[in-house]
C-alpha cells in the first residue's frame, strides 16, 4: 500500500473520470519507473524555489541558470531566469516584512497513509503554518485550471485540494487540530518580479471530512490487484506523449473510428 499524496489523489481523480492512463498512473507512483520529462517551465520553477528557499527538486540536483553570451565578459543570466532570480529576491522581503519564521523546508509527513513534502513549515503570528510557493505566468487567469484569479480558485478542485491534505498531514504530526495551523500559497509572477499573490486558504469541517472521505476510498480501491485497478485508457495526444509509448501494447497511432448516432 503506498502513501498517498496530493499528487497522487489528483491523478487518481483523473483517471477515474479517464482522464489520464492508468498505465501511467501505475507507472509514476506505483512502480516509480516513468520518466522524468524536464521542461524550462518546470527548471524555472526549481530555480526559483532553491534560490528562494534552498529547496533541491526531487532529483536532488542543484539548479543552475541559463546565461547568454558564455564564456565571455558580456556573460549574463538568460532574462527568464533573472526574473525568477529577482523573485526569490522579493520572496525574501514578503518574508521579512511579515515577520515569518522559517522552521523548515522541504519537510516530509507521512501521517495515516497520507503523505506530503512542505515547501515551508514555519510560523507567522504565533501560530503553525505551511506556505507553498508557486512560480507562474497565470496569476489573473481565470479559465486555466491551473491560474490563480482569485474568484475562480473555489471551482478548482485540483489546486485547493493540497492545503487540505497538507494542514491534516500537519495536524496529525502535531497533534493540534487542523483549525490551528494555517496554509498560504505564495505565487510569484513569472513575467514580472514585481507581481506575486499572498492566498490564505481556509476550510471549513465539511471539506476537511469530505478529504478524509475521498482518503479512505482510494485507499480501499488500492486494495484491488493492480492490474485490475490501473487499466490502460489510450487516446491519440495521449500515447503520443506518452513517454511510455516505446514498450506500450495499447498505444495508438492513427485517431481511432467513433459512431455517432443521430
Amino acid at each position: 500500500m503506498i502513501n498517498i499524496s496530493q499528487s497522487f489523489l489528483k491523478e487518481f481523480n483523473k483517471y477515474k473520470l479517464g482522464e489520464t492512463c492508468g498505465l501511467q498512473v501505475k507507472a509514476k507512483y506505483i512502480d516509480n519507473n516513468y520518466p522524468r520529462i524536464s521542461s524550462e517551465v518546470m527548471d524555472l520553477g526549481n530555480f526559483f524555489e532553491f534560490m528562494s528557499t534552498g529547496s533541491l527538486p526531487r532529483d536532488g540536483q542543484i539548479p543552475v541558470a541559463k546565461v547568454v553570451y558564455k564564456d565571455t565578459p558580456k556573460q549574463r543570466l538568460d532574462d527568464k531566469f533573472q526574473r525568477a532570480m529577482d523573485s526569490s529576491l522579493f520572496f525574501k522581503k514578503i518574508i521579512q516584512h511579515y515577520g515569518i519564521e522559517i522552521k523548515e523546508t522541504g519537510k516530509v509527513v507521512t501521517q495515516d497513509g497520507m503523505t506530503g513534502i512542505l515547501d515551508i513549515y514555519a510560523e507567522w503570528n504565533g501560530r503553525h503554518c505551511i506556505i507553498d510557493t508557486k512560480y507562474s505566468g497565470l496569476l489573473y487567469d481565470r479559465w486555466n485550471e491551473m491560474g490563480w484569479e482569485i474568484n475562480s480558485l473555489p471551482e478548482k478542485h485540483n489546486l485547493m485540494l493540497q492545503p487540505v491534505q497538507y494542514k491534516i498531514l500537519m495536524s496529525l504530526e502535531l497533534g493540534i487540530p487542523v483549525e490551528d495551523i494555517d496554509f498560504y500559497f505564495f505565487v510569484f509572477s513569472s513575467t514580472n518580479p514585481n507581481d506575486a499573490k499572498i492566498i490564505k486558504v481556509v476550510n471549513d469541517e465539511a471539506t476537511i471530512e469530505q478529504h478524509h472521505l475521498a482518503i479512505k476510498y482510494v485507499k480501499k480501491e488500492l486494495e484491488k490487484p493492480v492490474d485490475i485497478l490501473f487499466k490502460a485508457k489510450p487516446e491519440l495526444l495521449r500515447c503520443l506523449d506518452c513517454a511510455l509509448k516505446e514498450n506500450c501494447t495499447y498505444r495508438i497511432e492513427v485517431p481511432p473510428i467513433v459512431e455517432v448516432y443521430y
